[in-house]
This record gives structure tokens, sequence and C-alpha cells, in this order.
């Protein structure tokens, strides 16, 4: 089978279990909507500064103070997102382990690892600060040099979460731990969660089409009631695609971590498919 369509076989096995346990949503839109005040509580500052005229540090302190924030929101937006993922990956592995999950028992599970949230929200934000850094000081070479290493530490950290939440390892030991599986699940694993982002931008394209007639239809015409209707339900569209596929994508981790540490496929699943998405590169 092609990696298209071990990519596509995959996802629709994790749909499945979606419609299944459409609860599930609900953590996706929780942290969305957390991460969108968190966002809120750190852009609302600067722009009433700028509004009244608050005078700006020096150029130097200015720096310093950016990246202190930069640093604070990571911290802060890391934290929800990571939380709310290992609530919902515990329901997941739950789930497929023949349990019968409810949203306050994952929540209560994601509480008992805060510790380890905290932490490894603490080794991401200081991650991302430091190279978003050097990304800035560097040319177009070094700039390529560091997305690609922003994607290694990526692919490194894809199953922090669920040793984390399963396993109940502490950050830096989940990071170890997370390195070792993946490099027993390289090849089509990385091109399965490629794939998810390129199908997921195919079911975007009707939401982005919808917005850029909205803005086409404000510059030209300007009739206010078809640029509502338009943004509204591109918007709509693009925030309920974007939720689902955040949905299936931690589907598809919980499912395979669990694979790639038991060697049984969960129910619902092929173990033909994963072992596919297991095959080492080369």
């Amino acid at each position: 089978m092609s990696k298209t369509a071990t990519t596509w076989q995959l996802m629709k096995d994790s749909w499945r279990v979606l419609m299944r346990d459409k609860s599930l949503l609900l953590f996706p839109i929780i942290s969305g909507v957390a991460s969108f005040l968190v966002l809120l509580t750190f852009v609302a500052p600067f722009v009433g500064a700028n509004v009244l005229g608050v005078h700006r540090a020096a150029q130097g302190e200015d720096d310093v103070l950016t990246y202190v924030v930069l640093f604070a929101y990571y911290l802060c937006n890391f934290f929800v997102v990571v939380f709310f993922n290992a609530a919902l990956v515990d329901f997941v592995v739950t789930r497929l382990r023949g349990g019968a999950p409810t949203l306050r028992s994952s929540l209560r599970a994601a509480t008992a690892c805060l510790p380890q949230i905290a932490a490894w929200s603490l080794i991401a934000a200081t991650v991302g600060v430091l190279l978003k850094a050097l990304s800035e000081r560097a040319g177009l070479v070094g700039k390529i040099a560091i997305s690609i290493l922003g994607f290694a530490w990526a692919l490194v950290t894809y199953f922090v979460v669920p040793f984390i939440v399963v396993e109940r390892k502490g950050a830096m030991e989940a990071v170890a731990a997370s390195k070792d599986l993946l490099a027993r699940t390289w090849g089509k694993q990385v091109a399965s969660g490629l794939g998810y982002g390129l199908i997921g931008f195919v079911l975007m394209l009707p939401g982005l089409i919808a917005v850029f007639a909205a803005i086409f239809e404000a510059v030209t015409r300007g009739h206010l009631e078809n640029v509502v209707a338009l943004g509204t339900v591109g918007v709509l569209y693009l925030v309920a695609v974007g939720v689902v596929m955040s949905a299936l994508r931690a589907i598809f981790g919980a499912v395979l971590y669990l694979f790639a540490r038991t060697g049984q496929a969960p129910e619902g699943f092929s173990a033909t498919h994963l072992a596919a998405a297991m095959q080492p590169t080369g």
C-alpha cells in the first residue's frame, strides 16, 4: 500500500474512533478557546499601551522585554495545549484498551500530570524562544537550517504527551523515550503525519475560498450582507475542520504509540496498516 493510501486508511480508522466518541471534539474546542484567551491576555496590554501612547523603552531593553513576554506567552499557550491534548490522549488510550473513559476522568488524568506538563511546557517554550531568536538574527540559509532544526525537534518530541499521561514519565524522560520510539517509527509514520497536514489543507480549501470571496466582495462591490455571510461561513468551516483534524491527529498519535509499545493493533485498526506506518525508511 502506498504512503498516501496508508495515511488515508489510518485517517478513516481514526475518524471511526472519533464518531464513536464525538465528545472527543470538546478537548480541541476548549483548548482553542483557552489558547485564544491566553493570546488576548498578552496582546491586550501591548495594544492598550500603544493606544495610550505609553513611552517605549530603549531598543535593547525593548528586545529583552519582547523575548520575556514571548517566553511567557509560549509557556502559557504550550501548557494549555498540552494539558487538553493529554486529556484527549488519555481518553483515546483508555477507550482503545477497553475502558470506559469520560471527559471528567480524562481531565483528572491530565491534572494528575500537571508537574510533568508544566515541565514539558517550560522546555518547549524555551526551545521555541531560542529558535525564534536565532531565526530573527539569521540570514536566508540560517533561517532554513533553523526551520529544519525546529521540524526535527517536533519529530523527536512527537510521543512526549502519551509518555507523560499514560506512563507518567517526567518531561526529560518522556523526551528521551519519544526519541527512542521515533527511531522505530521513523519511515512512514513521518509521511503519515505530513499526510494528515496535506489532507487537512485540502479540506480547508472551501473555507479559504469563502474567506477570500468575502474579502473580494468587500473590496469590490461591498455588499455587507454578502461579506458577512461568506466570511461567517468560511471562518466557521475553517474552525470546524481545524477542530476535527486536531482530534484525528491526536487519535493517530495515540494509536501509533499503543501499537509501538504493545505490538498489538487496537480495535478498529489494521495491524498491517500500522506496521506499514512503522516501517523504517531505506
